[in-house]
C-alpha cells in the first residue's frame, strides 16, 4: 500500500473518530519488559493523569521511554512484551484497557520526540540551494522520490546488460540445435532427408523423439553409423556343404583290434608285403595250375594252403579297412573344399565382417586340424592293412573322437543376413539414421533444456526489469502528483523560528513540491544544527495538528523534551508556543478557528496534553502558568496535574536493589497541597538543593537499601548540577571547569575526612563532560558523600546555606552537622 493510500485511510479513520467523545489516557497500568521499566506498575497511591500533564524528570528516569511507548510504532518490542494502558471516553461509563499496538486510540495520538524530529526532515543540496522538506509525510515522500529515481537509474543501466545477456541466452538453444544438425548432416549427409535441408528447425521437430537414457546406455553408435554410411552390396551365394557320414574312431579301433581266423602261413604272416603280393597273385591264378611268373606247377595242396591263409575272414577285414580308408578319403576331400566355398568378408556389409572373419578363420583352423588328424588315422589303417594278423588298437586318446563335416551354420546365417540386408538395404539404412538422430538428440537434450531455461530466465529478467521501470516511473509520477501535508507558509515559519531561536540569521523561502530553500545569512544553509532542526520540527508539529481533517479537540498530544538541545532563549519561546497552541482556548466549539460566527464559545485545543521535560526552566515556567491558569480554561473542564518521574531504588531481592521509575505528585488544580513547595522552588538550583537534601534526610530517618540507593543515584547527576550552580557563583573565574572549582573549594576545607570524601567524589565525576545518569556510587559511601557535599556548601557560604534551608524549610543540622567521623571500610579501600 502506498504512503498516500495509508495516509488517506488513516485520515478517514480519524474523521470517523471525531464523531465520538473526548478520549483520555487515565493511567499506564503495567509495562512488562522495556528498558528501565521491568515488570513495572505504578504505586497504588498514584491517581493517574489529567487533561494537562506537566512531567519533570531527570535524565535516565524513563521519561523518553514513556513517550515512545505512547507511539507504538517507535516501541514495537515493548508492546510485544506487554503494555497495559487505561483509557476513557466521554459517553462511556467504564474505562477500558488498551494492550495492543494496533488499537484505534493510537490514531488520535500525536507524539513529538527525538524520533519525530529524526523522521521529520529530508535535507538535500542541489541547484545551488539547500532544499528542505518538513513533516514526516513530506520528508518520506522526498526520500521515496529520491530512492525511486535512484532505482530508475539503476534499472535503466541494468537494461543494457540484461538485453545483451538475454540476446546471448536466446542464441543458446539454437546453438545446441545447430550443433546437432551439423553432426547429423556431416555423418548422414549421404542419406535422403539428412542432407543440406536438415537444420535446427528439423532438429526441433525431432525433440519429442529423443532416445531415453536407458536405451542410450546400450546403444552402439559406431555400428549404426556403419549401417547408415554403407553402400549397396550384392547378395552372395550361400554354399551348401554336402554332409559326410561321421567317421568314428571307436569303430576304427574295433577293426584295428580284429585278427583273421584262418590257418596262416608263417612265412606270409611274417612278411606282410609278400602276403599282399601272394594274395594278388592268387586272384590272378584262379583256374590255373602253372605260375605265370616262374612257370612252375601250382599244386592243389599249395593252392589249398593259400586259400586257407586268405580265407573269408581275412577278406572281410581287408574290405572293412578299405571301406574305412575310402570314407576317410571322402571326408578329407569334403573338408578340403569347405573353406573355399565361403566368399571373402569384403563382399559383406561392414557390420557382418568382423564376426564372419572370426567364424571363417575358426573353420579353417578346425579343418586344418581335422585333416592332419585324419592323415594320422590313415597311417594307422594302412599299417593294419599290411599286417592283418596283428591286433593294433588305436591309442586311448583317439578312441572317443569322431570326425564329421564342420558346422557352418554361423557362417551361413551371416551370409543369409547379408542377403536379407541387401534385400532391405534402404529400410535398414533409414532405421539406422533415425536411431542415430534420436541418440544424438538425447545426448544433447539436457544441454538444450538448460540453455532453454537460461534463455527463458534471461527473458523474464529483462521483462521484469522493464516492468519494474514502468512501475517505478508510475510511482514517481504518483509521488510527484500526490497531495502532501500542507507546508506552513514561509513567513509564518520565519516569524516563529526567529522568535524561538532568538535570532534571525536563518530564513526559509518556499520552492516547488512543498519544500523550502533554507538560507543562513543569505547563503544556502548546507547544514542545520540539532537545535535548529528541533525548532523547525516543533513548528511543523504544532501547525500539523489541525491539518488533514484532524480536530485538536479529539487528539492526545505528547511533547517530550522540546528544548533538550537549545538555550534558555529557545526555552521561553518554546514554552510560549506550546502554551498558546495546546492550552489556551483558540478553537470554536464547532471546530472552526476562534472568531467563528456561529456564536459558540472557544474551547480547548487538545483533548489531553503531556509535556515531558528535563529542562527545569521549562518545567518552572509551565508550573507557574498552570497555577495561574485562566478561569476560562478551567470552565472548559481543563484540569492539570504536575508530576515528577524519579528513578528510585527498589529492592528486588535480599541485598539487591535497582532503579525503578516512580511517580511523584507535585499537585494539581484540585490539590493545592504542593503548591507552596512548587512556589519555593524558584529555580533549578532550588530544586536540586531541595532534592538532594530531602533524599539525605529520608535515608537518615529510614536507612533502608532503597533510600541508600536513592542517595547513590542522585550523586552523579543531582549533586553535581547543584555544585556546578553553587560553585559558579563562588568561583566565577573558574566557571565552566568543574574540576578546578571543586579543587579550589576542597582546598579551603579544614576537615580532613570531608576533604577525603569530596576528593573521591571529584575523581569519579569531575572529569565527565556530560553527566552519566545511569551510574551511581556504591551505597555505603553515598550518604557520607552527600553530607560532605552540604558541608562543603556550608563551609564556603554559611549564610547562603542557612538561607536555602530556611527557604526550603529544611533542618540544616540534618544536612551538614551529622557527618560520620570515620571512614567506612569501602572509603578506606578507595582512599
Amino acid at each position: 500500500m502506498s504512503l498516500w493510500t495509508q495516509r488517506q485511510n488513516k485520515l478517514g479513520w480519524l474523521r470517523h473518530l471525531n464523531i465520538g467523545g473526548k478520549l483520555r489516557i487515565e493511567n499506564i497500568r503495567s509495562i512488562k519488559n522495556y528498558r528501565i521499566f521491568q515488570n513495572w506498575s505504578p504505586s497504588a497511591d498514584f491517581a493517574g493523569f489529567s487533561d494537562i500533564n506537566l512531567i519533570y524528570a531527570n535524565n535516565g528516569s524513563g521519561k523518553s521511554t514513556l513517550a515512545s511507548l505512547l507511539s507504538p510504532a517507535q516501541s514495537p518490542e515493548a508492546w510485544r512484551a506487554g503494555v497495559s494502558i487505561e483509557v476513557s471516553e466521554t459517553g462511556i461509563t467504564e474505562p477500558r484497557t488498551v494492550v495492543s499496538a494496533n488499537d484505534a486510540v493510537w490514531d488520535r495520538m500525536s507524539v513529538f520526540n527525538k524520533d519525530y524530529v529524526a523522521d521529520c526532515f529530508d535535507f538535500s543540496v542541489g541547484e545551488a540551494k539547500a532544499l528542505l522538506a518538513i513533516g514526516k509525510v513530506n520528508a518520506d515522500r522526498e526520500k521515496e522520490l529520491r530512492a525511486a529515481r535512484t532505482r530508475l537509474d539503476d534499472l535503466s543501466r541494468l537494461t543494457d546488460s540484461l538485453a545483451k545477456d538475454s540476446k546471448h541466452r536466446q542464441a543458446g538453444p539454437s546453438t545446441v540445435l545447430k550443433s546437432i544438425g551439423t553432426l547429423v548432416t556431416s555423418t548422414l549427409g549421404g542419406v535422403d532427408g539428412y542432407g543440406r535441408g536438415y537444420d535446427a528447425r528439423t532438429v526441433a521437430k525431432r525433440l519429442p523423439f529423443a532416445m531415453p537414457l536407458p536405451e542410450r546406455k546400450k546403444f552402439n553408435a559406431d555400428e549404426e553409423i556403419a549401417k547408415a554410411q554403407s553402400t549397396f552390396l550384392k547378395e552372395v551365394d550361400v554354399p551348401r556343404i554336402s554332409a559326410t557320414e561321421p567317421l568314428s574312431c571307436s569303430d576304427i579301433s574295433a577293426v584295428m583290434e580284429r585278427v583273421p581266423a584262418a590257418r596262416i602261413i608263417a612265412a606270409l604272416a611274417e612278411q606282410p608285403e609278400r602276403a599282399t603280393w601272394v594274395q594278388d597273385g592268387l586272384e590272378l591264378h584262379k583256374g590255373e595250375h602253372v605260375c605265370v611268373f616262374c612257370s612252375g606247377e601250382l599244386s592243389q595242396e599249395r593252392l589249398d594252403a593259400l586259400n586257407r591263409h586268405f580265407d573269408s575272414s581275412t577278406r572281410e577285414l581287408q574290405n572293412e579297412l578299405r571301406s574305412l580308408l575310402k570314407h576317410l578319403e571322402a571326408l578329407v576331400s569334403s573338408l578340403g573344399t569347405a573353406p573355399s566355398a565361403f566368399p571373402e568378408s569384403g563382399l559383406l556389409y561392414p557390420e557382418f565382417r568382423a564376426e564372419y572373419d572370426v567364424l571363417r578363420d575358426a573353420l579353417k583352423t578346425q579343418i586344418q586340424n581335422d585333416v592332419t588328424d585324419l592323415e594320422i588315422l590313415r597311417e594307422f589303417l594302412e599299417r593294419k592293412q599290411q599286417d592283418l594278423h596283428v591286433a593294433a588298437p588305436l591309442p586311448e586318446l583317439w578312441r572317443n573322437r569322431t570326425f564329421t563335416s564342420p558346422d557352418t551354420s554361423g557362417l551361413r546365417k551371416i551370409l543369409a543376413d547379408h542377403n536379407d540386408r541387401s534385400t532391405r538395404f534402404e529400410a535398414v539404412r533409414t532405421a539406422a539414421c533415425q536411431k542415430l538422430e534420436a541418440f544424438w538428440i538425447g545426448e544433447q537434450q539436457a544441454t538444450y533444456t538448460n540453455a532453454l531455461r537460461e534463455a527463458n530466465d534471461a527473458t523474464r529478467a529483462l521483462e521484469a526489469n522493464d516492468k519494474a521501470i514502468k512501475e517505478t516511473r508510475r510511482a514517481i509520477r504518483k509521488l510527484e502528483n500526490a497531495e502532501l501535508d500542507p507546508a506552513p507558509p514561509a513567513e509564518w515559519v520565519n516569524q516563529r523560528l526567529h522568535t524561538l531561536l532568538g535570532r534571525s540569521d536563518i530564513r526559509v523561502e518556499p520552492v516547488e513540491d512543498n519544500r523550502y530553500a533554507i538560507y543562513r545569512h543569505g547563503e544556502p544553509a548546507l547544514h542545520l544544527s540539532e537545535g535548529e532542526c528541533t525548532a523547525l520540527a516543533l513548528l511543523y508539529f504544532v501547525r500539523s495538528l489541525n491539518t488533514g481533517g484532524r480536530n485538536r479537540r479529539d487528539q492526545i498530544v505528547v511533547i517530550d523534551d522540546p528544548v533538550s538541545s537549545l538555550d534558555e532563549n529557545f526555552t521561553v519561546g518554546a514554552s510560549s508556543l506550546l502554551w498558546s497552541e495546546l492550552v489556551q482556548p483558540s478553537v470554536c466549539s464547532c471546530g472552526a478557528p476562534q472568531g467563528c460566527l456561529c456564536g459558540q464559545k472557544p474551547t480547548r485545543d487538545c483533548g489531553q496534553v503531556f509535556l515531558m521535560t528535563h529542562n527545569f526552566e521549562l518545567f518552572r515556567i509551565w508550573s507557574n502558568q498552570l497555577d495561574r491558569l485562566q478561569s476560562g480554561v478551567m470552565k472548559q473542564g481543563r484540569r492539570f496535574k504536575i508530576l515528577e518521574l524519579q528513578a528510585q531504588g527498589k529492592r528486588v531481592e535480599v541485598g539487591v536493589a535497582r532503579r525503578v521509575p516512580t511517580w511523584r505528585d507535585w499537585g494539581s488544580d484540585q490539590n493545592k497541597e504542593h503548591k507552596a513547595l512548587r512556589t519555593r522552588l524558584r529555580s533549578e538550583y532550588h530544586y536540586l538543593f531541595w532534592r538532594a537534601a530531602s533524599t539525605l534526610i529520608s535515608v537518615q530517618g529510614d536507612p533502608t537499601i532503597e533510600h541508600e540507593m536513592d542517595a547513590a543515584i542522585i550523586l552523579p547527576n543531582i549533586c553535581r548540577r547543584m555544585l556546578e550552580g553553587f560553585l559558579s557563583f563562588k568561583f566565577p573565574a573558574l566557571m565552566g571547569d568543574f574540576r578546578l572549582q571543586m579543587q579550589a573549594a576542597i582546598d579551603q576545607l579544614d576537615d580532613g575526612l570531608t576533604r577525603q570524601r569530596l576528593v573521591t567524589y571529584l575523581h569519579q565525576y569531575s572529569h565527565q563532560e556530560r553527566v552519566e545518569t545511569t551510574r551511581g556510587v556504591n551505597r555505603p559511601e553515598a550518604v557520607p558523600v552527600l553530607h560532605a557535599v552540604f558541608e562543603l556548601i556550608r563551609s564556603q557560604d554559611a549564610s547562603h546555606f542557612g538561607d536555602m534551608c530556611t527557604a526550603l524549610e529544611l533542618d540544616p543540622v540534618l544536612l551538614a552537622d551529622r557527618v560520620p567521623n570515620q571512614l567506612s571500610d569501602l572509603e578506606a579501600a578507595i582512599a
